[in-house]
């Protein structure tokens, strides 16, 4: 039966194209009718709507958009533009590019370890790295790292850190080199940090970073389309969309098409993943049904690290690698939360609606995340 929610009779603009709405082959979850979940139909166009708008009028060039409730898809569409220089259409189950939505994939990884007695979170990272063992970083700790409060200033890398032949190597350099303010309680978002503890699970593992979140996370959900790094001849590339960029109000203009590899040195954990809709999807799914880490270990991740010290509850904050978006509705329950990326994407959590919302797109630092964001925290009645 074809469901009302993904009926194939929607039409697109002249010139913006989208997918209809049909279930897809091969999706890793069944789909239902809004109203069969307790979702508004009207409510659920509006947002969907909401979102092409934005492709219409230029603010993008191209996305995806999953929403998933009570494990169940009421909607699943692409819009716009793969790659517009070529008139290819985006598809769904597209393979992007998800920047830093790769930070929680580590994050989740070294309290794994934690859990597992390797780490300890009030450890200084100079205990795991040499590096660090001097004035300017000996404080810093592996807690300071997940939750951005260790000092590291985002794009303040010292002289030589891209350039260094591997991931280790940078990090060493950053740990001679120090934080640009002292370790403690104010935040600072940065790769520097998602990148340190990369290393420091090298480290401790003995293996690369990029195969521990493979063993210990990618393969244990399934990921299958979820890749640690792209060349053109790989077999999933024809789904990779192309990036786009642009400077003000101006055109949009392609920086990268899947014709070229991505030229690294090494894996950064701060942003380096490639990945569909479906495989985010399942990664949030593993945290909300404690297949990665225990549920207290979520709880501590997404609670407010310095809650105790605000005078009042802040609407949003920044947890173990992972942004807070909305509180829990009632004690004992867990925040809205997830991860944006640079080049525009986001994947969010809300378990107080069993709900999962993942938007993908290839329209590089764009204010629609924040709109997704905001909308689908409307949608579920946050």
């Amino acid at each position: 039966m074809i469901l009302a929610a993904c009926s194939s009779g929607e039409t697109s603009r002249p010139g913006f194209p989208r997918t209809e709405l049909t279930p897809i082959a091969g999706a890793p979850f069944p789909y239902a009718a809004p109203e069969d979940v307790g979702v508004s139909e009207q409510r659920l166009w509006l947002f969907k709507e909401r979102l092409y708008s934005r492709v219409v009028a230029r603010h993008l060039v191209g996305s995806e958009v999953l929403v998933i409730k009570d494990g169940r898809i009421v909607l699943h569409q692409a819009m716009g533009w793969a790659d517009i220089d070529r008139a290819v259409p985006m598809e769904r189950d597209a393979v992007f590019r998800i920047a830093s939505m790769t930070k929680p994939f580590v994050g989740t990884a070294t309290l794994m370890m934690v859990d597992e007695g390797l780490i300890g979170l009030d450890d200084p990272v100079a205990s795991y790295l040499p590096s660090f063992d001097n004035s300017r970083s000996g404080a810093i700790t592996v807690r300071q790292l997940l939750t951005h409060r260790s000092g590291f200033a985002q794009a303040a890398e010292p002289e030589g850190y891209s350039e260094t032949p591997s991931l280790r190597d940078a990090v060493d350099l950053l740990g001679e080199f120090g934080p640009d303010y002292p370790p403690g309680e104010d935040f600072m978002y940065s790769s520097l940090n998602s990148e340190t503890l990369g290393a420091l699970i090298e480290a401790v593992t003995g293996e690369p970073v990029e195969r521990i979140l493979e063993q210990q996370i990618i393969q244990p959900l399934g990921l299958s389309d979820t890749h640690a790094a792209f060349a053109p001849e790989v077999s999933w590339a024809d789904r990779v969309p192309s990036l786009y960029r642009r400077w003000g109000d101006g055109p949009w203009e392609r920086f990268w098409n899947p014709l070229r590899p991505h030229e690294v040195e090494w894996f950064s954990p701060a942003g380096d993943l490639y990945g569909t809709a479906f495989d985010y999807a399942e990664f949030l799914m593993g945290l909300l049904d404690g297949q990665l880490i225990p549920d207290a270990t979520v709880a501590d991740a997404l609670a407010d690290p310095i809650a105790g010290s605000r005078p009042a509850p802040l609407p949003r904050w920044y947890g173990m690698h992972w942004e807070i978006y909305s509180p829990a509705s009632g004690d004992g329950g867990l925040p809205a939360f997830g991860h944006r990326g640079a080049t525009g994407t986001v994947g969010m959590a809300i378990p107080d609606a069993n709900a999962i919302v993942v938007y993908l797109t290839n329209s590089q630092e764009t204010d629609v995340v924040e709109e997704v964001i905001v909308a689908a925290l409307e949608l579920f009645g946050e």
